[in-house]
């Protein structure tokens, strides 16, 4: 059983999770990085126009000119989010997505269509790309202390469970007709330990399942929703509260089996 549980493949999700998480933050700040560079002018002012009034071929030069350059730059950082976070934004979707769809999901329906539309690379336009982008980080922070703490939750669970099952597994092959009164009570006693530990490790994940991953105000996600989320592909959806109830059977079992020898002696 050691290191096989659930809780140990759940590890084996977390630590996947964790990887694409920390690729999701770097995709967003090669983005930022390309976002920033694409340099952004407001469309041609009435000012403009009136003094180039007198030059027809002027006029036409800047009438004409600057819509096409700043809708080639809406193309660029179209492009550039297409190379970067488009490929973590949907790696797990089933169906095919637009490539304005994902600008919409990640970015605000909003910014994609200004993109779209190639109306202008504009001052407003790339300080809102810029704020939606610092959002995402901020999310991927926030995700990623909490996997963290999950990370640390786990572990620990981990450590308490090999510990037992070690125990178990040492004592398998002894004999308890040949065990005296008080190795059985030894034994019975610490079967009992190992119990309420594993009793409380269960009731103090259920408290956590109730707290927000938000620790800086109300309207963060339940904990419980992370959990869920984050070990769907496993074969049991609460792996940690499925190997600590499995595990607190077996030892109870074996201390049923403890007690009837030392009723015997008795």
């Amino acid at each position: 059983m050691t290191g096989s549980t659930a809780a140990h493949r759940a590890l084996e999700h977390l630590d996947a999770e964790e990887d694409a998480v920390a690729e999701r933050g770097e995709a967003f700040e090669a983005f930022a990085e390309r976002v920033r560079a694409v340099p952004a002018k407001p469309p041609a002012s009435a000012g403009i126009q009136q003094a180039t009034a007198a030059t027809p071929v002027a006029t036409a030069g800047v009438q004409g000119s600057t819509p096409e350059v700043s809708g080639d730059r809406c193309v660029t950082v179209r492009e550039a989010f297409a190379e970067t976070v488009r490929p973590h934004s949907t790696a797990d979707l089933a169906d095919e997505e637009s490539l304005a769809e994902t600008i919409a999901a990640e970015l605000t329906e909003d910014i994609a269509v200004a993109l779209a539309t190639e109306t202008g690379w504009t001052p407003p336009l790339k300080r809102a790309v810029l704020a939606e982008i610092g959002n995402r980080q901020r999310e991927v922070t926030a995700l990623q202390d909490t996997l963290q703490n999950e990370r640390d939750t786990l572990e620990a669970a981990i450590d308490e469970i090999d510990e037992i099952v070690a125990w178990l597994q040492s004592t398998a092959d002894e004999s308890l007709l040949q065990c005296d009164f008080e190795t059985l009570r030894a034994k019975h006693e610490r079967l009992a330990t190992y119990r309420e530990r594993l009793e409380a490790r269960t009731e103090a994940r259920q408290a956590q399942f109730t707290g927000s991953t938000n620790r800086y105000g109300p309207g963060g996600t339940r904990y419980r929703t992370v959990v869920a989320s984050l070990y769907s592909a496993c074969s049991a959806r609460y792996p940690l509260l499925s190997s600590t109830t499995r595990l607190y059977g077996i030892c109870g079992d074996c201390q049923e089996t403890v007690r009837a020898h030392l009723t015997r002696r008795v």
